[in-house]
């Protein structure tokens, strides 16, 4: 073998010293690696609020995970709040509450629970399981409340009073002292989830409500809705509140937080007035209607709720008066529904019973004139033979004994709905009804399936009860959808589409267009 020369000793040398340089580096480095991993589990394992006791892989859970799992949680807690309930739907226990259960309720809330202005809940390490319906002070409903007052002059802009500090906002309080805060005209309106189409139903409603509404009367209206839908609403107000020089109060309410206040109402009416239930926030906007009294201040006598797709051809405050029309025993006020959906609905109740007149036009036919003769015959059959119907047809009889004969009974519409606070919080009878087994009953006993939330409850309540709820006209809730039209009713729609009289409030469902 040839002898190495200087240079390639030298050259063979650096090469081993560099090889083992390499072999140490990759040592360190695995060193380095094995530690950062076990540091990682430690966390994993430890940190239980951040991580939550999961592996390594709850790292990379992506915004859709985590949506999915609260969704999961909705779910359960639901499911749990359905088991739970039982009969704790009796009205005494549903509307007085020992103080000291609320109080405490209240304490443990304000320890355990973390609240977010788009009523999002965070649960802390230790925090129990779901209550059943948590009741909730008002005020922690509440995300804002704020009064609007037009410009002073033409190139300023509108005054904000924040009602919590009693000044304009911003300025610290003060200079907002002696206002009027007080409103007798309460309106709800649910604005959430926005979209486009929504966003421009609900600035025709501000619109339409500003423009007719008298300058000398003070409105106050409620929005439950959530932070980025209640940003929209706000910047609409005050856009209208700058065209039409009107003064507003506005409250935002955490749509999460009233949707708790009336779960035991969901699940209850979700088997029987919804197509496909839903998570519990979507399916709690379809019946908050029937548990608004455990929202509004306990205060507050009366109020009025608007889908905001209702467009005013009228000043509010005369829709107000309607209430004095209310007799003694009247809760709610409905116009009827001005669509055949419930005589599609309720196609073998009115087959088992043909002369009923659920789900009949609200304009009927007149009867023919019949001779005098005739009619003393008729009444004489129907003396002697009545005990033996009322016993037997209940049902036929329904139309002559509760409606008359002049008008149907097409269903209700809950586009716009009264309500007698202060008397629903006291009715023993409708708290009563709210109950599974009597809401089973009603549904059985008119073979209903409906899928309009509380409008169908409204429905069967108003029939079976009909001294409580007022029939508020038609022109009050002139309804423009025609889908039924098209669908297998062309030959009846017209009869049940007619509204007789000036049009005070459109109602744009089905996104129909309100006529300028």
């Amino acid at each position: 073998m040839a002898a190495m020369s200087p240079g390639d000793k030298l050259l063979s040398g650096a090469t081993r010293k560099l090889g083992l340089g390499h072999l140490k580096m990759a040592k360190f480095m695995f060193l380095i690696i094995s530690a950062i991993v076990c540091v990682i589990i430690f966390y994993a394992n430890t940190q239980s609020s951040v991580i939550g006791r999961r592996s390594l892989f709850a790292l990379f859970l992506t915004t859709k995970d985590h949506r999915d799992e609260e969704h999961t949680a909705a779910a359960a807690a639901a499911a749990y709040n359905n088991e739970n309930i039982g009969a704790a739907l009796d009205a005494d226990l549903m509307m007085n509450v020992p103080p000291q259960v609320v109080e405490e309720g209240e304490a443990e809330d304000d320890e355990d629970t973390t609240l977010s202005l788009n009523g999002g809940r965070r649960r802390r390490k230790g925090q129990g399981a779901f209550a059943t319906t948590t009741r909730r002070p008002r005020k922690s409903l509440i995300m804002k409340s704020v009064l609007l007052k037009p410009p002073t002059m033409r190139n300023s802009t509108v005054q904000i009073y924040n009602l919590a500090s009693n000044g304009p906002a911003g300025s610290g309080g003060g200079a907002g002292s002696g206002l009027a805060t007080n409103s007798d005209y309460n309106i709800f309106v649910i604005y959430t989830k926005e979209n486009y189409q929504l966003h421009v139903k609900f600035e025709l409603f501000a619109r339409s409500m500003l423009k007719y509404a008298n300058s000398g009367v003070l409105l106050h209206l409620h929005v439950l809705t959530d932070e980025t839908s209640g940003h929209s609403v706000e910047q609409i107000l005050q856009a209208e509140i700058t065209r039409y020089r009107r003064s507003l109060i506005y409250s935002l309410y955490s749509m999460h937080l009233c949707a708790e206040q009336v779960m035991d109402i969901v699940n209850t009416m979700t088997p029987y007035f919804s197509s496909t239930p839903k998570s519990y926030y979507s399916d709690a906007l379809f019946f908050l209607s029937l548990g608004l009294h455990r929202i509004a201040d306990e205060n507050m006598e009366r109020a009025i709720l608007l889908d905001c797709d209702i467009v005013f051809r009228t000043d509010v405050r005369l829709l107000f008066n309607e209430f004095e029309r209310f007799a003694p025993d009247h809760l709610y006020g409905l116009a009827p529904e001005l669509t055949p959906v419930y005589r599609h609905i309720l196609y073998r109740y009115r087959a088992t019973y043909p002369n009923t007149d659920f789900g009949s036009p609200f304009y009927l036919p007149q009867p023919p004139i019949i001779s005098q003769a005739a009619n003393e015959l008729h009444n004489s059959m129907v003396s002697e033979e009545s005990p033996l119907m009322l016993h037997n047809s209940p049902h036929k009889l329904r139309k002559l004994e509760r409606h008359g004969s002049k008008h149907g009974y097409p269903g209700l519409n809950s586009g716009v709905v009264l309500l007698h606070l202060q008397r629903i919080r006291k009715s023993h009878l409708y708290h009563h009804q709210l109950q599974d087994a009597e809401v089973r009953k009603l549904s059985s006993k008119y073979m209903f399936k409906g899928h309009l939330g509380d409008q169908d409850f409204f429905t069967l309540l108003g029939y079976e009860f009909p001294n409580l709820i007022y029939r508020l006209d038609c022109v009050w809730n002139r309804q423009l959808c025609t889908w039924w039209k098209d669908h297998g009713y062309s030959d009846v729609f017209d009869k049940y589409f007619t509204c007789k009289g000036r049009i005070k409030m459109y109602h744009g469902n089905c996104n129909a267009r309100v006529p300028e």
